[in-house]
């Protein structure tokens, strides 16, 4: 009867912004009615996350999520205002991302193994951005350095587009985030990637080679995204909501928009809202384990 709002936790300008957006469009074709997006950054993605739980359950706020707020959050932030598990009904995981490491043009390392030598060399003198605890840039960088045993200075921000303009400027040395994010930074030079956390190289970047490739075949990272809705959702919108999305990601030209950004689209087999509630329980037990074993402490 009236448009519906995609609630997207983060500022406007990184992968999920661009993620939402394509997937709105083809949502609002689906059902003839508009999907707006309105982006609600803060505390990793929280503060947004928190907004959807908080909404009437109509159908007519829906939530866009990733392995960050939907998973390792529950581990990184213990305040967490929403529980993943129980706050939230899904409707599908949407989209499928690698992470990658890279730094400013002119940081003194070429490759995995010079990188790896000068972050063990400068300690916490190499300085790392991400979009806040929790964020998928924060999870990936935990990970790497923990596989790397040499953890940097962490500077949080708001969001990509803050962190990317510091790195660009020399303010701060690297970040690791999604390929979606900055393959436009990667292909103009503005940055130098070392690897990209898949099994196979990102049709977007296929110069960058794999972490496996490059030396460190434990390091395996792909951010998911998917769409959620407040809990006690009635289940005959539900159904209406899972099926357009399960019609956007049918449609040829959304599908192009999210490959070109790099992306990779769910199997058959990935899709689905009881698909999506599996995923995510897997997903915060297996990143507690990660963090642990990284030796993150909360604050």
């Amino acid at each position: 009867e009236r448009p519906i709002t995609m609630i997207v936790p983060f500022p406007a300008g990184g992968a999920g912004d661009a993620t939402g957006r394509i997937l709105a469009e083809g949502m609002g074709k689906a059902l003839g009615k508009a999907v707006i997006i309105e982006n609600a950054g803060g505390a990793g993605g929280a503060t947004g996350t928190a907004r959807v739980k908080n909404a009437q359950p109509d159908g007519y706020t829906i939530g866009l999520g990733h392995t960050g707020t939907l998973a390792a959050a529950v581990t990184v932030m213990p305040k967490l205002p929403h529980n993943p598990r129980s706050d939230f009904v899904y409707l599908g995981i949407v989209a499928a991302t690698p992470n990658i490491i890279f730094v400013r043009k002119d940081f003194p390392a070429n490759d995995l193994k010079e990188f790896i030598a000068v972050a063990k060399q400068k300690k916490d003198l190499l300085t790392f951005g991400h979009s806040g605890n929790g964020a998928a840039s924060h999870m990936t960088c935990l990970q790497f350095f923990g596989l790397i045993q040499a953890p940097p200075t962490y500077v949080p921000y708001r969001g990509f587009g803050q962190t990317i303009n510091d790195i660009i400027a020399g303010k701060i040395d690297g970040s690791c985030d999604l390929v979606a994010s900055v393959a436009g930074q990667v292909q103009s030079g503005l940055v130098k990637a070392f690897v990209v956390a898949a099994k196979d190289r990102s049709q977007t970047l296929p110069e960058v080679p794999t972490a496996a490739e490059a030396g460190l075949p434990e390091f395996v990272s792909e951010t998911w995204t998917g769409l959620f809705a407040p809990k006690n959702t009635p289940k005959p919108i539900l159904d209406i909501l899972e099926k357009a999305v399960a019609t956007a990601l049918n449609d040829p030209e959304v599908a192009t928009r999210l490959s070109t950004i790099g992306a990779r689209l769910p199997n058959a087999d990935e899709r689905g809202g009881a698909t999506m509630q599996k995923l995510v329980n897997s997903e915060i037990d297996r990143w507690a384990d990660i963090l642990n074993k990284a030796g993150f402490k909360p604050e």
